[in-house]
């Protein structure tokens, strides 16, 4: 969304606008002692009809979204309309819902753009003896926003409202800042005059160090209003700064940085209606460009410390060193972690919730993992591929087998955690393998002429695999 403040177009036409509304305006009255009876008779039998008479068409004819409730004449005007100056008539209306406004009038039924009161006092600050909306249903200014605020942060008692500038692209949109009379204010987003794009509320947050900054609210109220969502994630962290990181991959949540008296901060995602989502860990958060807030030293040995505790509370020994985290889980709330750990030379690597989530923590190494998803990187394929060398070769000491490939099958359905595998040879004799859970053994290793012959569940598949042609195999 392209923001800017008045473009240049735009403020020569409220300047203009604001010029036909000035102050100076004039128009000529006869005075009432030269009114003769019969004229001021005459003249009550045409009188024109009121403002509110008109109303209706008014704001057909601006096409504003107002269901009017009072409307006043500011007075006549001139404008231009083919070339030649018209005389025209200026209207004030208040509407039940939404922004007040002006408008030029040449007929009810002929109208020029509508300004909104807000636009107005923003004229009037450039211009200071031009109009200003009087109606008493559109004072003070902000007194239409008021119920808009209500539906997005209900504890706001609006005190303050300016507007920041307009969209000159769909959606059509006014923004505006507002002010609390206690509190963080915000940003509302409303359909300009005459356009139908929804409204929404930003933090203050989202829009620091913008133009569109907020000027009203102190950055120690916006700390106070994210507190909660802080002590949703960290109940111990005692906010001392806060930050909008970016907004998620799908548009369905924003992502903020807290710093902590006590370090390590966090980062935590909240959803559109700023519920809290989840936690990011500094240690975690590098795809989010990392935390500001809190030493990467201080967040990693913080992030280690905490992973160790959930592996070892689903019975898994690794004292975390390192962790990566390739992917997330939507559904489950849980990450896809990888990790190094001392006690696991084969790897670790699986599905760990995330805080707040109750889904289960499911780990295993890289000999599983092969089978699955082939997503571990720090424990290689080929680190892999020389234990089961090993393992073949203490297996069939007399066979001279030199592993050349493998191919992971999967889980054993016997033993949990085996993993079933063919094996091929350098001199093409070949192995369909359980290996042991602790993977210092092979627990079978039946030949592929053998796995074929008894027409086992698994056999070789490797191309050329076990045509070693020597009998007593």
């Amino acid at each position: 969304m392209n923001l800017s403040k008045f473009t240049g177009a735009l403020m020569a036409a409220g300047l203009l606008l604001a010029a036909g509304f000035g102050a100076t305006t004039s128009y000529a009255q006869t005075p009432d002692d030269e009114v003769k009876p019969a004229d001021r008779k005459a003249a009550a039998k045409a009188q024109a009809p009121s403002a509110m008479d008109v109303a209706p068409q008014i704001v057909a004819s601006t096409k504003v979204n107002c269901e009017p409730v009072n409307a006043r004449v500011v007075g006549p005007t001139e404008t231009d309309k083919d070339g030649a100056k018209v005389k025209a008539t200026i209207y004030e209306l208040a509407c039940k819902a939404g922004p007040g406004f002006v408008v030029t009038a040449i007929t009810p039924t002929e109208t020029k753009e509508a300004f909104s009161c807000n636009y107005l006092v923003k004229i009037k600050d450039i211009q200071p003896d031009s109009i200003s909306c009087a109606l008493p249903e559109n004072l003070p200014v902000h007194k239409w926003i008021s119920p808009i605020v209500k539906t997005f942060v209900p504890s706001c008692e609006v005190t303050m409202i300016r507007v920041i500038g307009s969209t000159k692209e769909p959606p059509l949109i006014d923004r505006y800042e507002f002010g609390c009379a206690a509190g963080a204010g915000g940003i509302i987003d409303y359909a300009q005059l005459g356009q139908t794009a929804g409204t929404e509320y930003k933090s203050c947050l989202l829009l620091d160090g913008t133009p569109s900054a907020c000027t009203f609210t102190t950055k120690a109220q916006l700390i106070e209003s994210m507190k909660p969502l802080a002590a949703k994630a960290n109940p111990n962290c005692q906010v001392t700064d806060v930050r909008f990181v970016g907004v998620t991959k799908d548009n369905n949540g924003y992502y903020y940085e807290f710093g902590c008296a006590t370090p390590p901060g966090f980062i935590a995602l909240a959803n559109l209606d700023t519920s809290y989502n989840r936690i990011v860990p500094c240690a975690s958060a590098m795809s989010l460009g990392g935390c500001k807030f809190t030493d990467a030293g201080v967040a990693a040995a913080d992030a280690n410390a905490y992973m160790t505790g959930v592996l070892k509370a689903a019975g898994q020994a690794c004292t975390v060193k390192d962790y990566n985290i390739i992917g997330t889980q939507e559904s489950t709330k849980r990450d896809y972690v990888e990790f190094t750990c001392p006690e696991q030379p084969f790897g670790l690597i699986g599905f760990v919730p995330q805080p707040g989530s109750d889904s289960q923590t499911r780990v295993y190494d890289c000999f599983l993992d092969q089978a699955a998803r082939k997503m571990c990187t720090i424990v290689t394929p080929d680190k892999l591929m020389k234990q089961l060398d090993k393992l073949i070769k203490v297996a069939k000491p007399d066979k001279a087998c030199d592993v050349k490939e493998v191919r992971y099958i999967g889980e054993s359905s016997s033993t949990e955690q085996a993993v079933l595998a063919e094996l091929a040879c350098v001199n093409k004799r070949g192995y369909i393998v359980v290996v042991a859970p602790d993977r210092q053994t092979l627990l079978e290793a039946i030949p592929c002429t053998v796995a074929k012959a008894q027409k086992l569940d698994s056999v070789c598949e490797i191309p050329g695999n076990g045509t070693y042609s020597s009998l007593g195999d």
